[in-house]
């Protein structure tokens, strides 16, 4: 974690720009958190008015507009919150790239005799980008998510604790398995951070030297050696590609049997009267909402473990 700790003091130099990504991430929960109950109050008010026979044209249109004006401000502060996270992110690359390279510049001559190149320019992209990464996945988007994950269960639970208990009873387990699959990516991702690291160096070894491989008539021998290389970046991404696809199948899953047993046991309860249509239809939306940061939750851990392989890797430079 120290290089967490690492990462997130640098970035902190740029506090203004951090406060200001945080200040539109709060306006963008608060906005997204309020269209749901809006939806629900205009539906129970649609009905109740419908069953009275006084169904006003202008109430209708004013919850409306009402809708769109915060669904407006949603998609504004929702750009802003993407845009000053990937500014943010994208400075922490700028900088990190310049201090690596700045770094290299002054090491010894028996530092540059032990590197290979193509590691040194892997460490300079590919694990630069991983912690640019972090910034926008991580420092930005994790505080949403748990905003999210929090403030979610207890307006489900203020709706209808019974029905509440029941659509959550699904997150605790699919949780558990996003994060166990996730954790199974460090090694991996740490596998083809350096794969990739090799890759980089037959290849940049080979077009350095290709008047020699030409020369000694090596052309075959650097081909095996790159596709040898190159097939093992290929099986390790296969498989980081497979636990991500058993993570999303089971988040749909769960997903999916949440919203069964919701249509099925909350219509009862709308039947009995203990609830109405439009605290029903919230509900719906709500657990829409919640399933984001569940989705989420191994994106979050996979991307935590890379920075840190990243990390430890770049950090081991500077």
């Amino acid at each position: 974690m120290n290089v967490i700790f690492r990462i997130i003091r640098i970035v902190s130099v740029h506090k203004w720009l951090l406060i200001s990504t945080y200040l539109v991430t709060i306006g963008a929960t608060v906005s997204y958190l309020a269209l749901p109950r809006l939806f629900g109050e205009t539906i129970d008010l649609i009905a109740e008015t419908y069953q009275a026979g006084t169904l006003s044209d202008r109430a209708v249109f004013w919850a409306g507009i009402l809708i769109v004006a915060i669904g407006t401000a949603r998609g504004i502060l929702s750009f802003a919150q993407n845009y000053l996270a990937e500014h943010l992110s994208q400075t922490l690359a700028y900088e990190m790239r310049n201090r690596f390279y700045d770094q290299v510049q002054h090491l010894s001559f028996a530092f540059h005799d032990r590197q290979h190149t193509g590691n040194l320019m892997s460490r300079a992209i590919t694990d630069i980008d991983a912690m640019r990464m972090f910034v926008n996945t991580g420092m930005v988007r994790t505080p949403y998510f748990l905003a999210l994950f929090i403030i979610v269960p207890v307006l489900l639970i203020r709706l209808d604790w019974q029905l509440a208990l029941l659509s959550m009873s699904f997150m605790p387990v699919v949780v558990l398995i996003a994060v166990v699959l996730r954790l199974r990516l460090r090694n991996i991702w740490l596998a083809i951070q350096e794969k990739m690291a090799d890759l980089s160096t037959v290849l940049q070894e080979n077009l350095s030297g290709a008047k020699v491989v030409k020369a000694f008539a090596a052309d075959e021998h650097e081909e095996n050696k790159f596709a040898t290389n190159n097939d093992e970046v290929a099986d390790y991404l296969v498989k980081a590609a497979q636990i991500a696809g058993l993570n999303g199948a089971s988040m749909v899953f769960a997903y999916m049997l949440a919203i069964s047993l919701i249509l099925w046991y909350g219509g009862s309860r709308v039947i009995d009267g203990y609830l109405t249509p439009g605290e029903l239809a919230q509900f719906m939306f709500y657990l829409q909402i919640l399933a984001l940061p569940v989705r989420s939750a191994g994106m979050v851990v996979s991307n935590l473990a890379r920075t840190i392989s990243a990390g430890e890797r770049l950090f081991e430079i500077l």
